[in-house]
C-alpha cells in the first residue's frame, strides 16, 4: 500500500531535478551566474542541515572524502550549468545534463574496469547521435559554449558518481549529501568573492524580482535538496529498475519546464535528438537482471540506492547514473 507514495516521491524528484534547469535560466534574468549560484546552494544547505540534525548528527571520521565529493558536485558540476545556461537553452540543459549517465559508464570502464554491455554501448551510441543531432538544430558551430560547459558539468557529475558510489556503502547517504553540499557551498564562495571584488559580478547592481527569488529558492530547495531527499525517501521501497526507469524522466520534465515555463521553442529536429537522448538513457540496464546494482544501505541521495545522484548502477559493465 505504501508503493505508490513512493513511486510518487520518485516522480517529484525527477520533477525537481528535470526542472531546475528551467528555475536556474529564469532566475539568470536578474542575478549574475555565481551569485546565484550561491542563493541556490545557500538554500539547499538551510534545508539539509535540518534534516540532519533531526536525524542525529555527527562528526565525519574523513571530512575529506565528502570535500572532495563536494568538490566536484555541486561545486563544478553545478558552475558549470548555471554558466552554460547563459548561452543555451534550458531544454538543451537539461538533455546535456542527462549525458551523466553515458559519462558514469565510460569512466567506470576506463578506471574501474567495468565492461560496457551490450545495451550500455547502445545506448551510449544512441545518446552520441542525439547530441549530435541536438547541436545540429541549436546552431551552426560543432557544438556552442554553452553546451560544451552543460556537458562539463555532466562530467564532473559523473566523477563524483564514480567516487560517491564506493563511498555510500559505508555512509549514510543523506549525512552524506549534506556534507557534500556544504563543502560545495564553502568551495563556491571563494569563486563568488573574486567575482564581486573585481566587479565582474556587482552585487549592487542586481535587480532580481520577487519571481526571480522564487526561482532561485525554487532551484535550490526542489532541485538540489528536496529531491535528493524525495529520493532518500522513496528508494528503499521502490526496485531498482523502477526507480531508474522512473529517473529517465528527467529530461523530458526538463524539457516541459522550458517549453512551458520559459516558452522556449522546440524543433522536429531538437524533438529528434531529445528522443534520442532519452531513447539511449532507457537503454542502460536498471534492475536486479544486471550484474552488480550498487546494494542500497538504509536513506540514499542522488545516486542509486546510496549517493547523492540518483541511480548508480553497475551495468553489465557499467555503472549507470540515473539523473
Amino acid at each position: 500500500m505504501r508503493r505508490p507514495w513512493h513511486l510518487a516521491a520518485l516522480v517529484v524528484a525527477a520533477l525537481g531535478w528535470g526542472s531546475s534547469a528551467a528555475f536556474t535560466k529564469y532566475a539568470l534574468d536578474g542575478f549574475p551566474p555565481i551569485t546565484l549560484l550561491v542563493v541556490q546552494l545557500v538554500v539547499a544547505n538551510l534545508i539539509l542541515w535540518p534534516v540532519l540534525a533531526v536525524r542525529g548528527m555527527r562528526r565525519p571520521s574523513a571530512p575529506w572524502r565528502f570535500a572532495l565529493l563536494g568538490f566536484f558536485e555541486p561545486a563544478l558540476a553545478y558552475t558549470g550549468l548555471t554558466l552554460g545556461l547563459g548561452y543555451t537553452t534550458a531544454a538543451n540543459a537539461s538533455l546535456l545534463s542527462s549525458l551523466e549517465s553515458c559519462f558514469v559508464v565510460i569512466l567506470a570502464a576506463l578506471f574501474l574496469g567495468e565492461r560496457i554491455g551490450r545495451r550500455s554501448a547502445f545506448g551510449l551510441v544512441l545518446a552520441v547521435i542525439g547530441v549530435a543531432v541536438l547541436n545540429r538544430a541549436d546552431s551552426v558551430n560543432a557544438v556552442s559554449l554553452g553546451d560544451m560547459l552543460i556537458m562539463g558539468g555532466a562530467l564532473s557529475a559523473a566523477i563524483y558518481v564514480i567516487f560517491a558510489s564506493r563511498l555510500v556503502v559505508h555512509v549514510d547517504p543523506v549525512e552524506m549529501t549534506t556534507y557534500q553540499f556544504g563543502f560545495g557551498l564553502m568551495f563556491t564562495l571563494p569563486v563568488a568573492g573574486v567575482q564581486w571584488m573585481s566587479g565582474q559580478e556587482r552585487l549592487t547592481g542586481m535587480a532580481p524580482y520577487g519571481g526571480h527569488w522564487t526561482a532561485a529558492v525554487a532551484a535550490g530547495g526542489l532541485g538540489f535538496a528536496m529531491s535528493f531527499l524525495l529520493y532518500n525517501f522513496a528508494i528503499r521501497k521502490v526496485p531498482a529498475g523502477a526507480a531508474g526507469m522512473t529517473l529517465n524522466l528527467i529530461p523530458v520534465f526538463g524539457v516541459l519546464a522550458a517549453i512551458i515555463g520559459l516558452n522556449e521553442s522546440f524543433s522536429l529536429t531538437q524533438g529528434i535528438g531529445a528522443a534520442l537522448i532519452v531513447a539511449g538513457l532507457a537503454a542502460f540496464p536498471h534492475g536486479r537482471d544486471d550484474p552488480a546494482v550498487v546494494p542500497a544501505p538504509p536513506p540514499q541521495a542522488p545516486v542509486a540506492p546510496a549517493a547523492a545522484t540518483p541511480p548508480v548502477t553497475t551495468t553489465g559493465g557499467g555503472v549507470a547514473d540515473g539523473r
